[in-house]
């Protein structure tokens, strides 16, 4: 657990020990109210920000984090931008990061991860509105992004195998097991998933029993009663509220005695978790299409009781249609967030910022004793070394270690295994079986009073997140990666399959904007094989250079590892096949127990995309400008322009050969609107993946305008 992940524990745990009154942050706000905080009169000024973002609250920086949607026109182009809003000041501030996965609509739920304090982005929808590239969705848009606010960062995680995740989704974090479970979105039948953030891993979990599948509905996870709580959907009536225990693997009716209203209700969930409630916001829906009149109501569904409660506030948040609400938990503030996004019709269209009060709660809390932060694990060959801070709580006479083992962070069964007293801060846990995955949690005791479990650490190292690999030539590539900083690594190895992949030339969608290059660029990932061992012993430097032949592409033999379909009508089985062969790297770091992580994100044997692309106007000229790429051996960079919003517009290739600067100037962008994409050209010739695209007079400028400098994205 590193410094970031304490500093965000210590926040969550003063937070129960000491607040829950949002009036010492200056927002005051009576019980079972909703206030309207932005747009106002007397706030800073709102970005308009399209409907179908995804908003979470990071209580590690307490702002509220906003990621896609459409564009301010409400069903516009579809977006990938990350916005804060910080709820003390009303101020919304654009974020112009690295790079990004591609735009979505129909974004919802999206997750923050409290212990690595990022937010964790899934794909939603892609490509249906406007001003999008086809290959760079197709090669970009991998299950698991992550944001991390710190750095200005995204990282693209690509676990495989993967299952398919869609827009419209139910997801939320257990705070428990520290992972996420994912069920439904529109058009997905995967059923309940979870994805393991520490090692990078997807699990399907086939329970006997599910909920119907559905668009839409919202999902929260009960911290208090260790189940997560499902209820809602857009355009069915489902009139269940459902609980799903992770550890039993068991969904099930928790059939109450009264319900909200259910059919089409669109319902939003947050759980309140100084409460102990979850408090939700349904639609109710008169009327059909341009007739329709909306109206949400507020409920509050208590898991220990298991009921049902209709709040009726004074007021209601302003009405509007389908997901166009988002709702999270502030428990700094005492306070659940609504974004809530009104429309043209009956108006007027706004960005709204709304916060719920249920109840002042006094945190138990003065009298609660408080778990220790910072537990960390390092390893020997036969021994566990834990650490901690000490808890904040004065009356500590003890802490208590907690040991346990299982296949998943789920399933695992924590036993007491020590007791130190509270002067003492380590643990040396020894004669432990090498290979093998220990968790551990520490609890504060102050006499018969026993605080939380802290957060968890295991025996597994961290994953490996960044890594280069470059082509040097047709029979040698050069792979490297950043070491990670635990103490106890010892090594790595090092991981290769066979990828089978579309060209642009074989796919409709990219043919039909652009003449593909006489040998065709990678346009999609078709299929991964299985990953086999290509070191013995662990690498001790943090580099390896592997002799293949690349001359000629390689089909994979027996069951993939990862397969993406596409259909029929949008391939071209005449077209050119890829000339080169195509493979992925994946990096495992090993400690001194033994234990090795997770898979690291796979690599491709072409260039990764171009990082932080900034776009200016200069008159009737576009001037652009981008990072370095980390690969050796590069050619250079093509550049690539969207000369319209939709499929039937054009691509042009603005540079036939690639240049080798990292900058460009487009002397013939006039006054239309424009996107560009720099792609990097390895030693071969090989085109990368695509950077995100770049604004030359966008769409709706002026609301960008107080958040955005010269250069901008």
């Amino acid at each position: 657990m590193n410094t970031k992940t304490i500093l965000c524990f210590v926040i969550g745990v003063v937070v129960v020990a000491f607040s829950g009154r949002a009036a010492a942050a200056g927002l005051d706000q009576s019980l079972n109210t909703w206030v309207k905080r932005s747009p106002l009169a007397d706030t800073p000024v709102s970005p308009r920000l399209g409907y179908e973002g995804a908003c979470v609250w990071d209580n590690a920086h307490q702002v509220f984090i906003r990621y896609g949607g459409h564009n301010q026109g409400g069903g516009g182009a579809q977006y990938s931008e990350v916005w804060t809003f910080n709820p003390l000041t009303a101020k919304w501030t654009l974020k112009e990061p690295d790079t990004s996965p591609p735009g979505v609509c129909c974004a919802q739920q999206n997750v923050f991860d409290p212990v690595y304090r990022r937010y964790v982005r899934f794909p939603a929808f892609s490509g249906s509105h406007g001003w999008q590239w086809f290959r760079e969705i197709y090669l970009n848009n991998s299950t698991i992004w992550v944001y991390d606010l710190d750095t200005n960062l995204w990282q693209d995680l690509r676990p495989a195998p993967a299952p398919k995740v869609t827009g419209l989704r139910c997801a939320s974090w257990d705070s428990d097991a520290q992972v996420i479970v994912i069920f439904g979105g529109e058009g997905n039948q995967e059923g309940t998933v979870v994805y393991d953030p520490h090692s990078n891993t997807w699990t399907r979990m086939k329970p006997s029993r599910e909920p119907s599948f559905r668009s839409g509905g919202n999902m929260v996870y009960d911290s208090k009663h260790k189940l997560h709580i499902l209820f809602g959907a857009q355009f069915s009536d489902d009139p269940h509220t459902w609980g799903y225990d992770l550890r039993k693997n068991q969904w099930r009716d928790l059939q109450t005695d009264t319900l909200p209203p259910t059919n089409q209700n669109d319902a939003v969930l947050a759980y309140d978790s100084l409460n102990g409630v979850v408090i939700a916001l349904v639609k109710i829906t008169e009327g059909k299409e341009e007739n329709a009149k909306h109206k949400v109501e507020t409920w509050v569904y208590n898991t220990g009781k298991n009921t049902w409660t209709k709040m009726n506030p004074l007021q209601e948040p302003d009405s509007t249609g389908n997901r166009s609400r988002v709702l999270a938990f502030a428990p700094e503030l005492g306070l659940t967030i609504l974004e809530n996004r009104t429309r043209s019709k009956p108006g007027p269209p706004e960005q709204q910022i709304w916060t719920y009060c249920f109840d002042k709660t006094d945190s138990v809390h003065k009298t609660m004793v408080i778990p220790p932060t910072d537990v960390q694990v390092t390893t020997t060959v036969n021994s566990a070394h834990l650490t901690w801070k000490p808890s904040i709580s004065k009356a500590v006479t003890d802490y208590i270690v907690y040991r346990g083992t299982g296949e998943y962070p789920w399933t695992v069964d924590y036993q007491k295994i020590a007791s130190v007293k509270a002067d003492q801060t380590i643990y040396q846990d020894k004669g432990l079986q090498p290979g093998t995955v220990y968790y551990y949690a520490v609890r504060a005791a102050a006499g018969e009073k026993l605080s939380d479990l802290s957060m968890k650490v295991r025996t597994q190292p961290r994953i490996v997140e960044q890594a280069v690999v470059s082509v040097l030539s047709k029979n040698q590539v050069h792979i490297s990666w950043t070491l990670l900083k635990a103490r106890d690594i010892v090594g790595y190895y090092v991981q290769r399959a066979n990828v089978e992949v579309w060209t642009e030339d074989q796919l409709k969608r990219l043919k039909s904007r652009i003449q593909p290059l006489s040998n065709p660029s990678v346009g999609a990932i078709k299929r991964i094989g299985p990953f086999t061992r290509l070191t013995t012993k662990p690498l001790k430097n943090a580099m390896f250079i592997d002799s293949v032949d690349l001359k000629k592409p390689y089909s994979i033999e027996g069951e993939a590892l990862q397969e993406h379909r596409m259909y029929d009508e949008h391939l071209d089985l005449n077209g050119n096949s890829y000339r080169f062969a195509v493979f992925a790297y994946r990096i495992r770091s090993v400690n001194a127990l033994g234990v090795e992580s997770g898979p690291s994100p796979y690599f491709l044997t072409i260039p990764s995309m171009p990082r932080w692309v900034f776009a200016k106007e200069d008159g009737t000229t576009c001037r652009l400008k981008w990072a370095k790429n980390p690969e050796k051996n590069l050619q250079g960079y093509r550049i690539y322009r969207l000369d319209g919003r939709w499929d039937k517009d054009p691509i042009s290739r603005m540079t036939a050969e690639p240049v080798s600067d990292i900058t460009f100037s487009d002397s013939t962008a006039g006054d239309k609107i424009r996107r560009y994409h720099v792609v990097a050209v390895d030693a071969l010739g090989q085109e990368g993946l695509p950077s995100r695209p770049v604004w030359y007079r966008r769409e709706w400028g002026r609301y960008y305008e107080p958040f955005v400098g010269e250069w901008h994205q």
